[in-house]
């Protein structure tokens, strides 16, 4: 006999096959009734699993990819977060490597960019530099002059 179920219990299930831990999926498919195999065809309908998940080192994430999986998962609990990763293919350490990197770049200080100009500034500021000594000597010598007569 055909059973049907609810969106709500489906998603239910699925997330507790996601997160299961050290259970088996047939001891979380028996404890709920229902077939490993509709457990299963759930779990490929709802996206979150593939039937052959994609070898280690094929998928290639981009700089905005790695940021946006990070804000991501950045308010997650244990639970949620390691559901997230199992549905994206990430590992844990792929992520901790990836927020490293971001802190890292974050803390380096920009070099500002060096044009013509900036020479000419320095140029300047070192002839302003001497003609303010120059004239600091200049007016001492007026002063002198002026206490000697």
């Amino acid at each position: 006999m055909r059973q049907n179920y609810s969106r709500e219990f489906k998603e239910a299930l699925v997330t507790q096959l996601l997160t299961r831990g050290d259970r088996t999926i047939p001891s979380v498919c028996e404890e709920a009734g229902v077939s490993r195999r509709t457990a299963t065809k759930w779990l490929q309908r709802g996206g979150t699993v593939t039937v052959h998940p994609t070898p280690r080192g094929r998928m290639t994430w981009t700089a905005e990819a790695k940021l946006k999986a990070l804000i991501e998962t950045a308010g997650l609990a244990e639970n949620e977060l390691g559901l997230y990763l199992r549905r994206e293919g990430v590992s844990s350490t792929q992520m901790m490597e990836w927020r490293a990197d971001v802190l890292a770049h974050l803390e380096t200080r920009p070099t500002p960019k060096k044009d013509a100009r900036d020479e000419t500034l320095r140029q300047l500021e070192r002839e302003i530099l001497r003609k303010d000594k120059a004239l600091a000597e200049a007016s001492a010598l007026l002063i002198l002059q002026k206490k000697s007569t």
